[in-house]
């Protein structure tokens, strides 16, 4: 049977005692069904998990004895920064699922000329913690332990301004149409950023502006990807080269 996991951002130390947030309470209790003395996982995001089981719940609380700490480490080995362009609402939202599932570890929303999504100042808080929800889900179905860095989207000069100043070997690739070189061709990377366009793709100076500040353009076939199928292929592709797949 699987265990269920949740993430609690809460200091755990084995032996004591711990209360569900009221998030986790609702969704152990109403929605999973969990009964006394059921195994459960939880993690805090500071690496590793810990096992315990439910031994108290009531309409408004639920409490979990702390039993053992596994120290494992389900982070790639490659450090991935996804760069993509701010999409349509669910398929923003599919990618950023998907990236985390693959391993991503910084996930930056970028504005482009073709960006049809753009967030009042108003909104932003409301729309990065949708966006943080969608990642504490994907760390909990996939096993990890750590979450990825969400950041604040940026214009892409912006981004890119950041990347070259960084004082850090950060490689940074983006998937372009045209006689570019296939991802395979390019040397091993420890630390890349992979920037993805939005519906429509890159404008013709956007690509310019990239390719003058250093950026690797890679060709991915013949077929037009949709943005959010190729955040997936791309991640994917590097983790199949230089990462844990």
């Amino acid at each position: 049977m699987k265990i269920s996991r949740f993430y609690q951002q809460s200091e755990m130390i084995i032996g004591d005692e711990l209360e569900l947030s009221t998030t986790n309470h609702r969704h152990a209790i109403q929605v999973l069904r969990l009964k006394l003395d059921q195994t459960l996982i939880l993690f805090n995001g500071e690496g590793g998990e810990y096992q315990g089981k439910l031994v108290d719940s009531n309409k408004r609380s639920s409490r979990v004895l702390l039993e053992s700490f596994d120290p494992l480490n389900r982070e790639s080995h490659l450090s991935t920064t996804l760069a993509l362009a701010m999409i349509k609402s669910e398929k923003m939202d599919y990618a950023i699922q998907k990236s985390v599932e693959l391993g991503v570890s910084i996930i930056q929303p970028i504005y482009t000329k073709r960006s049809v999504i753009k967030i009042k100042a108003n909104r932003i808080d409301k729309k990065m913690q949708h966006w943080h929800g969608i990642i504490i889900a994907a760390c909990e179905q996939s096993g990890r332990t750590k979450l990825p860095e969400l950041r604040e989207p940026l214009k892409i000069e912006s981004f890119l301004d950041l990347q070259l100043n960084t004082g850090q070997e950060t490689s940074c690739i983006a998937m372009l149409p045209g006689k570019h070189p296939k991802i395979h061709e390019l040397k091993t990377r420890t630390n890349l950023s992979l920037l993805i366009g939005p519906e429509g793709g890159f404008t013709d100076d956007e690509e310019t502006m990239m390719l003058q500040k250093g950026v690797s353009p890679i060709n991915f076939g013949v077929r037009i990807l949709r943005a959010e199928t190729a955040a997936v292929a791309g991640l994917t592709a590097c983790q199949q080269l230089w990462g844990d797949l």
